[in-house]
């Protein structure tokens, strides 16, 4: 009984932590290692006051991060309604809910305009079918940070080897004419 009731509790958690995401775009929840987070957001010189959003949040650590150590101010984009629970919570009980929203929705349907940068840990695919979207909504100079995946055609313009990250710049690092 008690093997069962183990094997039951491990199902549950990999259905709605792994699993239950891929019914909502194909996008798996494997979290980014703080190293990483800090990063991505120094990579992007991200400024106190500053707006970068988060898509695809996840539990919320850029999001955290973003705020509490470099003053910024942070939104991020959830589908994925037990990440979103936890992505809240985090932020209601550490007391940031003035400087960080995190949205229950589709990446695809959040305007970006305001953004200052954008990070992101989405697969390939993802990336190829957000590019038309990112050079509609973002303005010049706006900064993407991407973990793992890259975006065809365009050109970092820098690159952590190491650490598998890849900064673009809107403005910079599209071909001419996209």
């Amino acid at each position: 009984m008690t093997f069962a009731l183990f094997v039951l509790v491990v199902f549950l958690v990999l259905f709605f932590f792994w699993l239950f995401p891929l019914f909502f775009r194909g996008i798996p929840w494997q979290p980014t290692d703080m190293r990483r987070v800090r990063r991505m957001l120094e990579m992007s010189k991200l400024r106190p006051g500053e707006i970068v959003y988060d898509l695809g949040c996840g539990d919320g650590r850029i999001l955290i991060c973003a705020a509490l150590e470099f003053g910024a101010r942070a939104y991020g984009v959830e589908l994925n309604p037990w990440l979103f629970g936890i992505a809240w919570l985090r932020v209601l009980f550490l007391g940031l809910r003035p400087r960080v929203r995190v949205i229950f929705g589709d990446i695809f349907k959040v305007n970006l305009s305001n953004a200052d940068v954008v990070t992101l840990f989405l697969f390939e695919h993802v990336n190829e079918a957000l590019k038309e979207k990112l050079l509609r909504e973002l303005k010049e100079g706006a900064r993407i940070v991407s973990y793992v995946w890259t975006f065809k055609g365009w050109v970092p313009k820098e690159v952590d080897q190491d650490l598998r990250l890849f900064l673009y710049v809107r403005g910079e690092s599209e071909p001419r004419g996209s």
